[in-house]
């Protein structure tokens, strides 16, 4: 897929990941749809990629919720007649909860809400594509909020595996390919391991576009 010429979608574009990334695609000439639902963070995303190329449309989100996600995708419809042909399905991973811990009675609902976020997204945006006959990439983006706490348990990258090799399998007859991209964490973090790492999750989001053969898998950013 060439960059330059592609619309892409990229939610909670607001935070650290999301802003980075909007910016280095939109340094690449591509087309942006940045979405969240912080306006000022919003905001300052779609300011700062407009330095970069003025095509760069923002959308508030309510919320998170799927009646928000729908109400996107249908103002999405109304404006562009071409359609989206990437999502970057931009989220911040969680700590899987050890069953050990009394205290951390709101993981599993912290997990039920970023499964169905992940999969509203993608399943808006996989009809999307079909509808509007397009040769799409869809990626989950994992990005970390780094803290000793964060270091010490699981992450969600198997939620993330299951769901990419799942939909590539169900999306591969309409041309649709769907990667993911996580960071790999260890318990040596420092601040630059932290951005070697950043640097890599937009490296190899920008591989998994490139490369029309990549589907179905995942890769994990290293230091």
């Amino acid at each position: 897929m060439q960059i330059e010429h592609s619309t892409i979608l990229i939610t909670s574009a607001g935070n650290f990941m999301g802003r980075a990334i909007a910016c280095h695609f939109s340094s690449l000439g591509a087309s942006l749809i940045i979405a969240d639902s912080d306006h000022y963070q919003l905001h300052e995303t779609h300011r700062l990629c407009d330095q970069l190329n003025p095509n760069v449309i923002s959308y508030e989100l309510k919320d998170q919720s799927t009646q928000s996600i729908h109400d996107l995708f249908h103002s999405i419809d109304e404006t562009f007649t071409n359609g989206i042909d990437v999502l970057i399905n931009n989220y911040t991973d969680i700590a899987l909860p050890s069953l050990f811990s009394h205290q951390q009675h709101d993981a599993p609902s912290q997990l039920i809400e970023l499964t169905e976020s992940l999969f509203s997204y993608g399943q808006y945006a996989a009809n999307h594509m079909r509808d509007h006959n397009k040769e799409g990439v869809i990626i989950n983006l994992g990005y970390q909020k780094f803290s000793p706490q964060v270091q010490q348990l699981g992450h969600s990258a198997s939620l993330l595996a299951g769901l990419t090799k799942s939909w590539a399998k169900e999306l591969n007859p309409f041309n649709i390919r769907v990667g993911g991209v996580t960071p790999c964490l260890s318990s040596l973090l420092s601040d630059s391991n932290v951005n070697l790492i950043n640097q890599e999750l937009i490296k190899n989001t920008e591989y998994i576009l490139e490369n029309d053969y990549f589907n179905g898998r995942i890769i994990e950013a290293t230091a």
